[in-house]
């Protein structure tokens, strides 16, 4: 898969032991509007996650959307955008983050049925949202205004910067 994006802060001391971590995050469309999902704070990302063990990332994917939107996806659909690699100090440990973002396009079937957050996307008030493009690129513009350059709200929102240049060509 094409590296479309690398965000290293180089806020760490190298000799830090590393967190690795693949994520997955689905690009989907619905009726021209991108299925996201939104915290109760306004907090707006792409659907998706880590990869359990045992996983390959389609099957993740399909995890992912199904647990946050309550969509299934059509494994049929599934086609790669790219991939962006974050690396920095981890949040709550003395730790470098290592994320690898595997961004996929695909297609959902229309019905719904349950999410099933987990408990700390619970706690933060996670649910299902539809917004262009560019709602989306507002909303994450007014989140890094309100809480700070946080390097998950920087990936969100040049992540749709990204899909929108794409999108124009």
């Amino acid at each position: 898969m094409e590296k479309i994006l690398v965000m290293d802060e180089h806020n760490y001391d190298d000799n830090l032991e590393e967190i690795y971590r693949i994520s997955v995050r689905g690009i989907i469309f619905v009726a021209g509007k991108l299925l996201m999902i939104e915290s109760s704070f306004g907090e707006v990302k792409l659907p998706g996650g880590g990869m359990d063990p045992g996983e390959n990332e389609y099957q993740a994917l399909v995890r992912e959307v199904k647990e946050e939107t309550g969509y299934d996806v059509i494994p049929e659909s599934i086609k790669p955008f790219g991939e962006i690699e974050e690396k920095r100090l981890a949040v709550y440990e003395p730790m470098i983050w290592h994320q690898i973002n595997r961004l996929y396009f695909c297609d959902v079937y229309s019905e719904q049925g349950e999410c099933e957050y987990s408990e700390n996307e619970k706690e933060e008030g996670f649910h299902q949202v539809f917004y262009t493009i560019e709602e989306a690129l507002e909303k994450n513009e007014r989140m890094l205004e309100k809480e700070g350059l946080q390097a998950w709200n920087q990936r969100e929102y040049k992540t749709l910067l990204l899909i929108r240049d794409y999108l124009e060509k």
